[in-house]
């Protein structure tokens, strides 16, 4: 099992500044194997308690019969030529099972993971992106900036408006000129491995500023206007609305906390919201010094990783859109097993709860309406699995964690790459090796 002693950043002056130094990974030492002797996993919120630990894993009769099953059922004819598979304790990282583990494919969705992993650790889970409005260079200029939080809702733009409407009528200003300031990101381009269909059929452009998670072409005018009817009802008359860039010489008029980062975190992984993973995977670009783009976000992912002791093949965004991204089985199933290394209780709790993944026949993107765990080869597993799933038109994928018939929490990953006849019948077939990494089936 990998230890590691972690220092956090304090979240507040990392974003408030959005230009911190990029954390310095200690030195990861290794300490000696352990297994889970009891487990205890409560209902409707799967929080995980702490585990008795002995000097070493001993395979259980239950994961004797997972490999076996898994050997028999892993089959070309089922999942094709590329297939990425791999079962391990999650308490130790012990692999029990694993097919091809180290191929990398597409992972699609379940690249979230990254995403999820990077900004826990770097905001901490209760951290709330701020979004202000500030006074421009003249006394009629007012700027909405955009602090790239992709839940700042209408609600927040009240509460600004009321704010800025307060301080400018006590100066006398009751017309004003605003502005949309979405400089924390860099321009909106498409990340490598995006089609240009990509939007907008699948998301939209990446912009710091985005009101709903409205899907419109120019997300940050379009915010500035809903502010400015806001300020209307206020008795703040709006002349224009253009984009500019506020300085940080001038007063603050209107500050507004959104949600907390657990909270932008369950959202991305159980609706699988690339708009959510893509404002993640560059704010943490962003804090860590790294830079506005997506390859410096890209870059600021991989040294994430690497602080957690994790690696991956290759990212080019944060949602898993990109026919680039590459992932092992082994890679994502080690990712879902850090969330339980005894010094990440706090930072990746909601990555061990049902509120966090989807919750197998139940909950987000494995509810059974999507048809995920009602075949006769999974259905036993419903409400036992939680994972994250991942689709493309040639992917399918599901990395999460389960409790086995011997009480230990299995981590999984399981990845198809091709071009399926059925991607219902992938989806199926990947639940069914769920199923059967908890025993089920």
């Amino acid at each position: 099992m990998t230890t590691r002693a972690r220092s956090l950043l304090t979240s507040s002056a990392v974003v408030a500044a959005l230009a911190a130094t990029m954390l310095v990974a200690p030195t990861a030492t290794a300490s000696p194997a352990t297994t889970v002797a009891s487990t205890t996993v409560a209902t409707g919120t799967a929080a995980v308690s702490a585990p008795t630990l002995t000097t070493a894993y001993t395979k259980s009769a239950a994961d004797a019969r997972i490999v076996s099953k898994l050997t028999a059922r892993v089959t070309t004819a089922r999942f094709g030529t590329q297939f990425s598979g791999a079962v391990m304790d999650a308490r130790t990282g012990t692999l029990l099972w694993s097919k091809d583990g180290n191929t990398a494919l597409k992972p699609a969705s379940t690249i979230k993971f990254v995403a999820a992993t990077n900004a826990l650790r770097r905001f901490g889970p209760t951290y709330r992106f701020t979004t202000v409005v500030r006074r421009g260079a003249q006394a009629d200029q007012v700027v909405l900036v955009g602090s790239g939080d992709p839940a700042l809702s209408s609600t927040q733009l009240v509460a600004l408006a009321k704010q800025t409407a307060y301080t400018m009528k006590a100066n006398g200003q009751l017309r004003v000129r605003l502005y949309a300031d979405d400089t924390l990101f860099a321009a909106p381009s498409l990340a490598t491995g995006w089609p240009s269909s990509y939007v907008p059929d699948e998301t939209t452009w990446l912009r710091s500023l985005v009101v709903d998670g409205r899907q419109v072409t120019d997300t940050s005018i379009d915010a500035a206007k809903i502010f400015a009817a806001k300020l209307k009802t206020y008795g703040i008359t709006v002349a224009s609305v253009a984009r500019g860039t506020a300085s940080t010489a001038n007063p603050v008029l209107a500050s507004s906390a959104g949600q907390t980062i657990d909270q932008i975190v369950t959202r991305m992984m159980m609706e699988s919201d690339n708009e959510h993973a893509e404002a993640l995977h560059r704010l943490v670009g962003v804090s860590s010094g790294a830079g506005k783009t997506w390859s410096a976000a890209s870059s600021a992912a991989q040294k994430g990783l690497t602080y957690e002791g994790l690696s991956a093949t290759a990212i080019y965004d944060g949602s898993g859109l990109s026919r680039s991204d590459r992932l092992t089985s082994i890679q994502l199933a080690k990712m879902v097993k850090n969330t339980f290394e005894s010094g990440n209780k706090v930072p990746f709790r909601i990555l061990r709860s049902s509120p966090g993944l989807p919750q197998a026949g139940m909950t987000g993107t494995l509810k059974a309406s999507y048809d995920r765990f009602t075949a006769s080869t999974s259905k036993c597993a419903v409400g036992k699995v939680y994972a994250k799933t991942g689709t493309l038109r040639d992917a399918v994928a599901l990395a999460g964690w389960t409790v086995g018939k011997d009480g230990r929490i299995k981590a999984f990953a399981f990845i198809i790459n091709g071009n399926p006849t059925s991607t219902t019948l992938m989806r199926q077939n990947i639940d069914m090796l769920a199923a059967t990494v908890n025993g089920c089936y």
